[in-house]
């Protein structure tokens, strides 16, 4: 079967080499989640024998070869082969891959020379960006052994005035320590973008400031043919509260509680409670008040999938797509959404070859 613009493009994972074009019968990838993946391949007309099949798809190493699906020959996924199902009845092989994250979280930063507890990291003066650009140097391309570096290009590292200590008993992974990192408050969202350069391909390890940004894409609603489909909002309000304890240290009578409340004309009263790593109560009150402040309202989960069709038709080109992308959506004389211009944010978006004109979005409304 033909899959029009999209193409499937095996290399090897550490030089980056392109080793073949394969025609797959099926397939799916996922960009922004660390999600197994499948595609299958009919095995007879690949033209390949049984040793050079074994040698494309890695059977005997995991993760040595890279699965990439293409548009038009730019790589919008790259997949480190993992697993494969054959099924001889009917000659189909299976293939599993995942996102290079999945890697990271089996892989420690003492590398493969042993164990060391006392080994210690203990750095200062890099901003949450230079740290993850720190941690994925060590873990994807330090030449701590002939089997560890990969292609990635990672950004300087950025001064600033946060600190991370690590100890080697501590077995903090590469992925936990990235995870980490984007949690922190200001913490950058982290994207392994696959990229090719002439014939080799990689990836560019993209961080945040702290959110990732991508060219912005603009559709209309109303339009008759709009490149938005499945379109759903959802409003949540079973979030809203309008009062907040808060409860900081202290045990019993002694229990450091204060809180904040909205006025009465919020809404029907719905209290929680906050729990606040402070003996202070100013500063106990004033966690409370901004927890309340985010849930005050209801709020709009959107979601929707784009068509790939030519730009020129009211589609999207998926190569330019990226994640922290932003799309604009208009709408105007609907009988529920409001007559305005709302913004969504892309975190991740996926797709199948069963449906190759379709790309799933997940978004959040900015």
């Amino acid at each position: 079967m033909s899959n029009g613009p999209w193409s499937t493009v095996i290399w090897d994972a550490q030089s980056g080499t392109r080793l073949e074009e394969v025609e797959a019968s099926a397939g799916s990838y996922q960009r922004g989640s660390v999600t197994e993946q499948t595609h299958s391949f009919a095995l007879s007309a690949l033209g390949l024998n049984r040793a050079e099949a074994h040698d494309l798809f890695g059977k005997d190493r995991p993760r040595d070869r890279v699965l990439s699906q293409c548009w038009n020959g730019v790589p919008v996924y790259h997949g480190l082969i993992l697993d494969s199902d054959y099924h001889r009845d009917t000659g189909i092989l299976d293939v599993v891959h995942n996102d290079l994250r999945e890697l990271a979280a089996a892989r420690w930063m003492y590398g493969i020379g042993g164990y060391y507890p006392a080994l210690r990291f203990n750095w200062s003066g890099l901003s949450w960006r230079g740290m993850a650009a720190r941690v994925a140097r060590i873990i994807f391309t330090d030449p701590i052994s002939g089997a560890w570096p990969l292609p990635v290009t990672i950004p300087a590292e950025e001064a600033g005035s946060e600190a991370l200590d690590i100890w080697g008993w501590q077995f903090r992974s590469g992925e936990a320590l990235l995870k980490e990192i984007e949690e922190m408050p200001g913490g950058p969202d982290l994207d392994f973008h696959p990229r090719i350069t002439g014939n080799t391909f990689g990836w560019d390890f993209r961080i945040g400031t702290p959110f990732l940004s991508g060219p912005t894409f603009e559709f209309a609603l109303q339009a008759d043919e709009s490149a938005l489909t499945e379109v759903t909002v959802k409003t949540l309000g079973r979030e809203k509260i309008t009062g907040v304890f808060g409860i900081g240290e202290g045990s019993e009578r002694d229990m450091v509680v204060g809180g904040a409340a909205a006025s009465v004309s919020a809404g029907l009263a719905r209290d929680t409670k906050l729990t606040v790593k402070s003996a202070h109560l100013g500063v106990v009150n004033q966690r409370s008040q901004a927890y309340l402040d985010s849930r005050l309202t209801t709020y709009q989960q959107w979601s929707f999938n784009l068509k790939t069709n030519a730009v020129d038709e009211g589609g999207i080109n998926p190569a330019d797509l990226r994640l922290g992308s932003i799309i604009r959506v208009e709408s105007r004389g609907d009988l529920w959404i409001p007559d305005e211009w709302t913004q969504h944010r892309v975190l991740g978006f996926s797709g199948s070859l069963d449906d190759p004109h379709t790309i799933k979005l997940t978004v959040e409304t900015i």
